[in-house]
C-alpha cells in the first residue's frame, strides 16, 4: 500500500469511496463536489496497485487548527491497516498543529473505538464543549 497526496481530482474515482461508505449527501451535486476536494487542505489517497482504496480529506488553516472532514476506506479493505496508515500520516504531517478536529457519529462504536485507538479524545473527556449547526 501506498499513501501519497491526491491532485488530480477524478471525481468518477474518488465517488466509487463515497458510495461504497453509504455517503450519499456527498454525491447530489458534481460540482460541490470536486470542489469539496479542491477547495481543502489536504487530500491523501491510500493505493493498492494504483487502485483507490482509501482517502483523508483535511481542513484548516495547518497552524491553529486541522479538522478530519473525510476518512474512507473500502469496505473490503478495512480493517487491514488502511485506515491507521491515513490517519497517522495525517497527524504526521500536521504534528505542529495546535488542534486536530474530526467529528464522528457517536452510535458508530467501530469508528469510535478507531479514532480512541489513534489517540483522539472526546470533548468531553477533553473538557471541552463543541457545537454545530447542521442545515436539515
Amino acid at each position: 500500500m501506498t499513501i501519497k497526496t491526491i491532485r488530480d481530482f477524478d471525481t468518477d474515482v474518488l465517488k466509487v469511496l463515497y458510495e461504497d461508505a453509504g455517503w450519499a449527501s456527498y454525491l447530489k451535486n458534481d460540482t460541490a463536489f470536486k470542489d469539496m476536494f479542491t477547495k481543502s487542505l489536504d487530500v491523501l489517497g491510500a493505493y493498492e496497485n494504483d487502485e483507490l482504496i482509501g482517502l483523508v480529506r483535511v481542513v484548516g488553516d495547518d497552524n491553529h487548527i486541522v479538522y478530519i472532514q473525510d476518512i474512507l476506506v473500502l469496505k473490503n479493505h478495512q480493517r487491514q491497516g488502511v485506515g491507521n496508515a491515513l490517519i497517522n500520516t495525517i497527524l504526521n504531517r500536521y504534528s505542529h498543529v495546535r488542534q486536530i478536529v474530526l467529528m464522528t457519529d457517536a452510535t458508530d462504536a467501530a469508528a469510535c473505538k478507531f479514532y480512541q485507538n489513534n489517540g483522539f479524545k472526546t470533548m468531553q473527556e477533553a473538557n471541552i464543549v463543541g457545537y454545530v449547526k447542521l442545515k436539515s
